[in-house]
């Protein structure tokens, strides 16, 4: 097996990105699996820690981050799950904690940035400098991410200074990113419109940059959602709009009703991917052509060894994928309020099978 690369981190001190170790491939897969990600997610993860060099989260903890419309799932006694009310900053502070410790297992360079000081505890956490979270320095890394989201949302949403220090950072090293063909990612989570000037103004500068900026919404306000949708039509800007998970897992039912859209599938969202198909999930309905794709995406890229092509046999896909997702943790579908496992069969036969009766 082709060895992984070694990773990149940035030095606080100069404009380089030394190398540091990425756990090898195999053992932050089994990692990533014991963190609820099918292997397929966990594939599409390694690749994005390569191609993204370094991710900056710009984390809105304005007031109205304050507000009782978000939602998490949760397990209480016996194992049960449901998903429940939260504020908006409980439940982006279930996504910060999740990808906080993927970033210290892989050793992934992260930085999470307050819009607004906290009050106690530091504005800006840097987490993924070391690998593994039993090391004392990782532990210690989380910690600092506990502190973060244990506070109180305050102030209002200066996006912009935020985004052009960012930006800032990353034309620094844009010879260093351009060299080794690799990218930084920047996640802005945010309920609201930016109160310290014009957005798009302040995004621009990133077209000419090697950067991925990921919109991670707090709020199904349409109000909000259509303000971020314009400013992605007006740029020429690699960037992607993502509700909160039930917003995203409704879309995409709407195109798709045989995929459970779960957290750990938003989760890889989140973290930034290239992988084409997953923009236009939330878009529009697949074509037969690519379900082969969309399951590789899921569980793995060996399953192309295993299932036939849906156009060419689709029975045999079927009972094959049925066969495969037997031995995958089933999964919390925010549609249908319950466990369940990735892949509807029957639903699937209803939208490609062309009448065809499938016995499973």
């Amino acid at each position: 097996m082709v060895g992984i690369p070694t990773a990149t981190v940035i030095s606080a001190e100069n404009n380089k990105m030394p190398a540091s170790n990425l756990r090898p491939r195999d053992e932050a897969i089994g990692v990533m699996r014991s963190m609820g990600l099918p292997r397929g997610l966990a594939e599409q993860i390694m690749k994005s820690t390569l191609t993204f060099a370094v991710r900056y989260w710009i984390v809105d903890n304005s007031g109205s981050m304050s507000a009782s419309d978000g939602h998490r799932i949760v397990r209480g006694p016996g194992g049960r799950e449901g998903m429940v009310t939260c504020s908006r900053w409980e439940e982006l502070g279930c996504a910060i904690k999740w990808h906080a410790r993927l970033a210290v297992e892989l050793g992934a360079y992260t930085e999470f940035r307050l819009l607004n000081a906290p009050g106690v505890g530091p504005r800006r956490v840097t987490v993924g400098t070391t690998v593994g979270s039993y090391d004392a320095a990782s532990a210690e890394e989380l910690a600092h991410i506990d502190g973060l989201v244990a506070t109180t949302p305050t102030g209002r949403t200066p996006l912009c200074e935020h985004i052009r220090a960012v930006t800032a950072e990353i034309d620094a090293r844009k010879e260093f990113l351009n060299a080794t063909g690799q990218r930084a990612c920047v996640i802005i989570a945010s309920d609201g419109e930016a109160t310290d000037g014009d957005l798009a103004r302040a995004l621009a500068p990133l077209h000419s940059l090697p950067a991925w900026v990921v919109v991670r919404l707090c709020t199904d306000d349409e109000r909000v959602v259509e303000y971020w949708n314009s400013i992605d039509e007006e740029l020429e800007l690699d960037l992607e709009v993502l509700d909160d998970l039930s917003g995203e897992a409704a879309e995409v039912h709407s195109h798709s009703p045989y995929l459970a859209y779960a957290a750990p599938l938003h989760r890889l969202r989140e973290f930034g991917t290239l992988y084409k198909l997953v923009d236009v999930l939330d878009e529009r309905p697949l074509e037969k052509h690519e379900l082969l794709d969309l399951v590789a995406l899921i569980l793995g890229d060996d399953v192309r060894e295993h299932l036939p092509h849906p156009q060419i046999d689709w029975r045999a896909f079927l009972q094959g994928l049925d066969k495969l997702q037997a031995d995958v943790p089933t999964v919390w579908d925010p549609i249908r309020h319950r466990r369940r496992p990735w892949f509807n069969i029957r639903a699937l036969n209803r939208a490609f099978g062309d009448g065809l009766c499938v016995l499973m």
